[in-house]
């Protein structure tokens, strides 16, 4: 009996993450380029979710090509304009869901004010990087805390001049071409709909 064809084949071992709150769309071809801090990360989150009592939320991504996006939940003392608790929900790949957790963590403890000035390079720079094809992830992160900064003020009751005044947007800049979806672009679009009209 001659050789038969070797129909089995060894697929490889692909992590996916699928759980209430993460739901990794891509797999991974391996983690080349991912930091073993990000890893660790990854592997290791515990602030998933939305906290209970949650007066902030936001979201930030994009659907080309797949979805790639987290949300953030926080609880806002609204004495002290600090983030109490701050949790995540994403989609996509390890690197959102990295990005996702670290930005969350640091949030916490922060006041709005300090939130604004996280950038993508600081929340990189807490993973000891992102692969090079990803870094879209840590500039959504860093917006994320930016919406959810604005999120918060407009339950509060500011208008499109206060929200103008702490969270400045700039919509021809990286990260707001970079994201399709962006809660803190709706948020305002909603505030000029409804100012106008009220005139």
């Amino acid at each position: 009996m001659g050789e038969g064809r070797n129909v089995y084949r060894e697929v490889k071992d692909r992590a996916v993450i699928r759980t209430e709150d993460v739901y990794q769309m891509a797999t991974e071809e391996g983690v080349a380029g991912y930091s073993d801090t990000l890893l660790a990360v990854v592997a290791n989150f515990k602030n998933s979710g939305a906290p209970e009592g949650f007066n902030a939320q936001s979201m930030v991504g994009k659907s080309k090509r797949g979805e790639v996006a987290l949300r953030l939940f926080a609880v806002v003392d609204p004495e002290t304009e600090t983030f109490q608790r701050v949790g995540f929900k994403s989609r996509g790949c390890l690197a959102m869901t990295a990005c996702a957790s670290m930005v969350s963590m640091m949030l916490e403890g922060l006041t709005l004010d300090e939130a604004l000035d996280i950038t993508h390079e600081d929340v990189a720079q807490r993973l000891d990087g992102v692969p090079a094809g990803k870094s879209y992830t840590a500039y959504f992160a860093a917006e994320a805390a930016r919406a959810l900064v604005g999120d918060y003020l407009v339950r509060q009751g500011a208008g499109t001049r206060e929200l103008d005044a702490r969270v400045a947007c700039e919509a021809s800049g990286v990260p707001c071409v970079m994201a399709e979806h962006c809660s803190l672009r709706d948020a305002r679009l909603e505030l000029l709909l409804q100012e106008a009209r009220q005139r």
